[in-house]
């Protein structure tokens, strides 16, 4: 028989005819046997395969024995002439013994007669017998003659197939041979050399697919997908032969590209999915394979310009984007009719889906993790995929556009989720003893993430660039890992899952709005601006809008079930704390935070005018955070109002870790210079609104104990609370009108849970008395809000009463008033007004209780000259139309759709009267409103509170009496009027047109008015009244001039009324 050398030769020869190896080699890696065994054991439990093939059944033709050792002759049968055994030394054992281990191994022979038993007959190995014995020099000329020669058998389709029987046939012997037979360590030795060849034919019937016959290499992959589980040990030994080979690369760049695309057409409905991800487990387990993936062609897409083809040209893509989310697939939980479904099932499946996503998304973070402690050059390259791929999906943040254009919602969260994990061991709650490895340099240092349009913190895109352009001249040292996979993380926060929370917002407009559609249809209404002809087509299309219906509550419990999954919750907002731990620590002067508690405020203001002055605030924002990205924080805060849509909410019944959120809140909404996007700030007061709301079981609100306890919350939440309601005026989104309203009702509702906390109450006395100016700018902006959203709820209530009468008439058929509209036209009008009615009204009663509080807390701080007047005014004037001539405008049909109760309004504004009734400024406020102050207004409310309420009387009488004593101070100022006489108009406030009594000149329009006007004006306007100039109290000049004028004008009447008087004293005497 030829010698081993021989054999090897001839089969290099035979590479070389077919095109030799590969030019494509990986770096030398050595790893033993024992190490491939320690990788394989640390397989995931849901990944992890038998040690060994030997327990797997493999097909074998039962006409095979499968002899392990020479039959031994049965005693009881006695020869009569008795044969002596040739004694055969242990070549001829050992060639005897591999004989008949061929047809179990290879299911081949060396023994022309069996051919009947189906095996093949091995013609190279039976000529080579004549000269030489089987042995392991036999093994590579067996496999080679098979595999290149005659062929496998033909009940195998694949060279891999067999090679695998081969291999399993090996190990099975292995394992059933017994340690006591002969020749055991040379059997073994053979055993091993045949596994091993296996392994290496495998690699080469990859490398080089010509060599083979019938060797298709997409089938063969395809196997080891189908049978994932019991091909496991196989395809690792495959692999080890290719790493010995040095051609490791050779073979991951034919097999790796084929399984991740095969990838592209699978979803999580296909339960094969569950083979690709064991594949790619026991890829990434190999650590030299991990250790090269990212040099695997295709790692990275055709165009890193083209967003998409990160997700569907890559070889991770195909992976990361398995999810529930993925279009079709929420059918497979939630059948074709999602309505039909009972809630106790819908709960089930719920469940169903979260227990398959959370496995699904543990193994995929199984194997990112693999790659990243693969090599450098893998996680360096895993870090670029990453970062341009979420430098490309901005676009997922904005309200208009085209989810099917855009990276899936199911990859982002996928991704998002891995970087938490990753992320989630230096942010280590609660000591956060590694959160210093994260870098606050690191976007002067890398330009991983592109920033270069984000908005920043609080500064211009211009100031941020050009201190990065300082910084980058100080040749910074590159950031390390856990700062790239921190702010990675960050941005796909808010970029990635934050996609998320836009989608599932459209989904609750657009179900809405087609249940809408679908009812107008089935009741043969005809939809807003739609014609009757379009309206029998829409009717015809009824069934294709029921199921686009059903796609979309569909998708949107989809989303549901993924967030009320609160484990996966908990890890979120596990990094959401640690994030916020780390922007605290990076805003504290000291940097010691947590160690150490951070005292706010940080910057002490010395004037109130600054809480308004955007420009000064910004000077005091700390570096670099003034620097960063709005997304940093964006993001947190996103997620946080997102997750309280959901009753797997991790902000719920997670105290110790809501506490720091809740702080991290106040600090923020307590320090205007740290924060300038008052759309930010308006989304944390939403959250902490939500917070303090009573549960469903009627329990306080989840953070109402936080309210109570907290000592930096509580001595700074109501302060930030009465700041932000005069700052969210403008919040800068396109809806500032509305937004400043939606916040403003937040606040009076967290401001109503506050105050049944004394603390609190004492805090605004004290604000009333010690820091006036800002009390006064608090009370000036409710003062405005609630003449605006009384006179807008009245308006509506007047056209909601006209339009109702309309309608009635012509359901009477009584003559049709033309300018409302055709019938349908009139309906519109009447459900819009409804609309606006209802809102303004429940924000209108929220800011009334808060008067009614605070005027009760404190009295004496409404009477300030800044405020008196104008709260007076707003309250008789509201009282005149609730009980006036114009009250029965305000009658509708069903006022309680719109929240609109007259006893509670009239109510509300008899207490507040009630509660100021003592303060004499205030009386006087009332007697000097000519517009509106009418005792018979008083005295008709008395009638209706008596008669139709349940308020107490007490409140009546100073009601009353209240009204009594403004009756008589208006009399008396009206005859101090007449004394005066005509009053030159120079002396006039030119707004309040009231003789002046401390006049100042405004520097830009040079006119005068009295101080306590402007004053109140720029409580709520910044500008000069007359010009619309920038305008600040500081700036106004003192008219000394005109006050002497005044002085003079009101001594010199007062001197002519005494000579009238003295006049007419002298001639009553002259009389007598």
């Amino acid at each position: 028989m030829s010698s081993e050398n021989d054999i090897r030769a001839k089969r290099l020869a035979r590479l070389a005819a077919l095109g030799g190896a590969s030019s494509t080699r990986s770096a030398p890696v050595d790893q033993t046997k024992e190490e491939v065994q320690e990788t394989e054991k640390s397989l995931p439990p849901s990944a992890q395969t038998v040690q060994t093939p030997a327990s797997t059944p493999v097909v074998v033709p039962e006409h095979i024995s499968t002899p392990t050792s020479v039959p031994t002759p049965n005693p009881s049968v006695v020869s009569a002439n008795p044969v002596k055994t040739p004694i055969l030394s242990e070549q001829e054992q050992t060639s005897e013994w591999f004989k008949r281990e061929l047809e179990v191994l290879f299911m081949a022979t060396v023994d022309p007669t069996h051919t009947s038993r189906g095996l093949l007959v091995l013609p190279g190995a039976i000529a080579e017998l004549e000269d030489n014995l089987l042995g392991e020099d036999s093994i590579e000329s067996i496999f080679m003659e098979i595999l290149s020669e005659i062929g496998i058998p033909s009940h195998y389709k694949t060279t891999i197939e067999y090679l695998y029987n081969v291999y399993h046939n090996a190990f099975r012997s292995k394992r059933m041979l017994p340690v006591k037979t002969p020749l055991y360590q040379i059997k073994t030795g053979i055993l091993n050399k045949v596994i091993k060849f296996a392994a290496s034919y495998g690699f080469i019937s990859f490398q080089v697919p010509e060599m083979f016959i019938n060797n298709d290499l997409a089938q063969s992959i395809d196997l080891f997908i189908r049978r994932s589980d019991d091909l496991t040990p196989f395809l690792i030994d495959i692999i080890n032969s290719s790493i010995e080979q040095e051609s490791l690369l050779t073979f991951l760049n034919i097999f790796v590209p084929y399984i991740s695309a095969k990838l592209r057409g699978i979803n999580i409905t296909e339960r094969d999915y569950v083979n690709y991800i064991a594949i790619f487990e026991t890829l990434v387990n190999i650590k030299p394979v991990a250790s090269v993936f990212s040099q695997i062609e295709g790692f990275q897409p055709p165009s890193r310009s083209q967003h998409l083809d990160f997700e569907h040209k890559t070889l991770l893509g195909p992976l990361l984007r398995l999810s529930p989310l993925l279009d079709k697939v929420g059918i497979y939980y939630f059948t074709d009719n999602v309505n039909n479904v009972p809630k106790t099932q819908i709960g089930n499946i719920y469940e169903s889906l979260q227990n398959e996503y959370k496995v699904l998304v543990d193994r995929l973070f199984y194997i990112i993790d693999k790659l990243i402690r693969g090599s450098l050059e893998t996680r360096e390259s895993l870090l670029i995929w990453l970062s341009e791929f979420i430098n490309l999906s901005h676009l997922r943040r904005g309200s208009h556009a085209d989810p099917t254009k855009l990276p899936s919602d199911a990859i982002m969260l996928n991704i998002s989720l891995i970087l938490i994990r990753l992320s989630m061991p230096f942010l280590d709650y609660p000591t956060f003893s590694k959160i210093d490895k994260i870098d606050v340099d690191f976007f002067a240092k890398t330009k991983l993430i592109d920033i270069h349009d984000e908005s920043r913190v609080n500064s211009t895109i211009q100031e941020a660039d050009e201190y990065y352009k300082l910084r980058s001249e100080e040749n910074l040292s590159a950031p390390n890992f856990i700062s790239s996979c921190f702010n990675l993380t960050l941005a796909y926060l808010h970029y990635g899952m934050g996609g998320i929370y836009i989608q599932y917002d459209r989904l609750k407009n657009q179900v809405r709005q087609m249940e809408e559609r679908i009812q107008m249809i089935q009741n043969n209404r005809v939809p807003p601006g739609v014609n009757p002809a379009m309206a029998r087509m829409l009717s015809n299309q009824l069934p294709m809008l029921t199921k686009g219906l059903n796609n979309f509550q569909i998708t949107k419990h989809t989303i549901q079930a993924i967030f009320s999954h609160r484990p996966l919750q908990l890890e979120i907002f596990d990094f959401i704390v640690g994030s916020t731990t780390f922007i605290t620590k990076l805003i504290d002067p000291n940097h010691k935070y947590p160690q150490q508690k951070l005292n706010i405020p940080i910057y002490h203001i010395t004037n109130v005018s600054q809480l308004d002055d955007h420009d000064f605030l910004k000077t005091k924002t700390p570096e670099p955070w003034k620097y960063y990205p709005e997304f940093i924080l964006e993001g947190i805060i996103n997620y946080c109002k997102f997750s309280t849509n959901f009753r797997g909410c991790p902000l719920v019944q997670n105290f110790e870790k809501l506490q720091l959120f809740v702080e991290f809140t106040t600090i923020l909404l307590r320090c205007p210079e740290l924060l300038g996007n008052p759309h930010m700030k308006a989304n944390l007061v939403e959250v902490l609104f939500i917070g303090s709301l009573p549960m469903q079981n009627g329990e306080a609100g989840f953070m109402s104990q936080i309210f109570n306890s907290n000592k930096l919350v509580i001595d700074n939440i109501l302060y930030s609370l009465l700041d932000f309601y005069v700052m969210v005026e403008k919040t800068g989104a396109s809806s500032q009108f509305y937004d400043k309203f939606n916040s403003r009702y937040y606040i009076s509702i967290i401001l109503e849970e506050l105050w049944k906390f004394p603390a609190y109450r004492s805090q605004l006395t004290d604000y009333s008395k010690n820091n006036v100016d800002f009390f006064i700018r608090f009370i000036a902006r409710m003062l405005n809000d609630t003449t605006y959203l009384l006179d807008e709820t009245f308006n509506e209530l007047n056209l909601i009463h006209d339009y109702q009468q309309e309608i009635k008439k012509r359901l009477e058929g009584q003559e049709k008033n033309e300018e409302l509209g055709n019938d349908e036209e009139l309906q519109q009008k009447l459900e819009s007004s409804e609309k606006k009615a209802k809102s303004y009204m429940g924000l209108s009663n929220k800011t009334m209780e808060l008067f009614k509080l605070f005027t009760k807390e404190v009295p004496q701080g409404f009477v300030l000259p800044e405020i008196v007047d104008r709260l007076a005014g707003m309250l008789n004037y509201n009282l005149s139309i609730m009980v006036g001539p114009k009250c029965t405008q305000l009658k509708v049909s069903n006022p309680e759709k719109y929240d609109f109760e007259p006893k509670k309004i009239l109510t509300y504004l008899c207490e507040i009267y009630s509660n100021l009734s003592k303060q004499e400024k205030f009386m006087i406020a009332v007697s000097r409103d000519g517009r509106s102050f009418n005792l018979d207004y008083f005295k008709r409310a008395e009638r209706i509170l008596t008669t139709r309420t349940y308020i107490e009387n007490n409140i009546i009488k100073n009601l009353i009496d209240l009204a009594e004593r403004s009756e008589k101070q208006r009399l008396f100022e009206e005859n101090e009027e007449l004394e005066l006489g005509d009053i030159p108009d120079e002396f006039l406030d030119p707004l309040m047109y009231t003789l002046m009594e401390d006049p100042v000149k405004l520097p830009s329009s040079k006119i005068s008015i009295d101080r306590s006007t402007i004053k109140a004006h720029l409580l709520s306007d910044s500008t000069d009244p007359f010009n619309r100039m920038p305008l600040k109290l500081d700036d106004v000049i003192d008219d000394i001039e005109l006050r002497e004028k005044i002085e003079e004008f009101k001594r010199s009447k007062k001197q002519d009324r005494l000579k009238e008087i003295s006049v007419s004293v002298s001639q009553d005497v002259d009389m007598e």
